[in-house]
């Protein structure tokens, strides 16, 4: 069997979207993606040249979690019972106590650390056979975070610390941590989602669940008769976003600062062209043909995207040059900008606590005349753009 390898393109790119929205999280005491980073990479590196004890590993070991990988502290699983560059890391046990862990809460450890680290802002253990929240953090649309702890009649029986921070595309991390404790010990932990994926309204779901229901936005008075998010709206600063290429991106934004590729379940393949303060991701067929522009993400001043839009503008000037009616809510979080809010074309805004998303979509048709779903969300931060990102959806 061949030596451990490092950890996938996959995994690094999902471990750097992780960090995008830490600032606020980390003032909060809540377990953020900073520490479960820090830790899973010393974890894998010290896997590297080393041999599962289990080696070989065949079908034998699958379990419902995955292709266990049995190391001396710790078991990872594997979605595939070989490691390369398509491996993907779906859960870790730990097993040892030697190993470190986040905030030092190792096996073994008394539960009342658990409660220490982890229940602040909790008075006491409620109820019965039940669950009680620990915390929520609610920085939607860029993260969530969230804790509770089960126990039977004030007695503590578990942990669970959960991550939510936007992958874009709609997608948040489904990562976090499970503790189970026995005879006031901790007797287990998971690390559980490291290659999940959820969705907004599941995010919005958790949060409610757990105690942490949002308020309702404050409705739209601003009016605006432009155009609603269009076909047109693909066609900007000299790039068409349904027949650019890569080549085509290399003529218009010059040279990446990186180049990175990555195979999909079905043979195809990901492109993704990192740029300083922009990103372009294509899909490719198996022999790394046929690009087709998947998303494109800005974050940088001085790139002009539809309708004029740039990095830094007011809110109220980036929701002005499309279509405003006030028609309503979509939903408890999302206030309708027009629309139904279901079916495109729609726009719809999020407003909480000095963040907002504005997201459009439309049918357009795409390069081979396809009617295809295209979205466009704009993020802000008290009150400017900060992201731009534009995809097929």
């Amino acid at each position: 069997m061949k030596k451990r390898m490092l950890p996938t393109l996959l995994l690094w790119l999902m471990l750097l979207r992780l960090c995008s929205a830490t600032a606020l999280a980390d003032a909060a005491g809540v377990l953020t993606e900073t520490e479960i980073n820090g830790w899973l990479s010393k974890l894998l590196m010290s896997t590297v040249d080393v041999n599962p004890i289990n080696a070989p590993v065949g079908e034998e070991s699958y379990t419902e979690d995955g292709y266990a990988f049995i190391y001396e502290t710790a078991t990872l699983y594997y979605d595939k019972p070989t490691l390369d560059a398509q491996s993907k890391l779906l859960s870790i046990a730990v097993t040892s106590a030697s190993l470190e862990m986040p905030r030092n809460i190792r096996l073994g450890a008394p539960a009342d650390m658990l409660l220490t680290s982890y229940g602040w802002q909790m008075e006491s253990l409620t109820g019965t056979d039940s669950f009680t929240p620990l915390y929520v953090l609610d920085q939607l649309p860029q993260a969530a975070y969230w804790a509770w702890a089960q126990h039977t009649g004030g007695t503590l029986t578990g942990v669970q610390c959960a991550i939510h921070a936007h992958m874009g595309g709609g997608r948040y991390t489904d990562a976090g941590i499970l503790y189970s404790v026995l005879d006031d010990e901790i007797s287990a932990i998971r690390i559980y989602g490291i290659s999940a994926v959820t969705t907004y309204a599941a995010v919005q779901g958790n949060l409610a669940a757990v105690g942490g229901g949002r308020a309702q936005p404050a409705g739209i008075t601003q009016q605006s008769d432009a155009e609603p998010f269009s076909q047109q709206d693909l066609q900007f600063n000299r790039m068409d976003f349904v027949t650019l290429t890569e080549k085509g991106a290399a003529v218009l934004l010059g040279t990446p600062v990186a180049q990175d590729y990555a195979q999909e379940e079905d043979g195809g393949w990901l492109l993704t062209l990192t740029y300083e303060g922009a990103a372009l991701v294509f899909q490719m067929d198996n022999q790394k043909q046929h690009a087709q522009l998947e998303s494109l993400v800005v974050t940088a001043e001085g790139f002009t995207g539809p309708r004029g839009l740039t990095i830094g503008m007011p809110l109220e000037t980036a929701l002005s040059l499309f279509r405003m009616e006030g028609s309503g809510y979509v939903s408890e979080t999302a206030a309708l900008l027009y629309g139904d809010g279901q079916t495109p074309p729609f726009g719809t805004l999020e407003q909480e606590d000095g963040f907002a998303i504005a997201r459009y979509q439309t049918l357009a048709q795409d390069a081979a005349g396809t009617q295809t779903v295209f979205a466009l969300h704009l993020s802000f931060t008290n009150g400017s753009l900060t992201e731009l990102m534009l995809y097929r959806n």
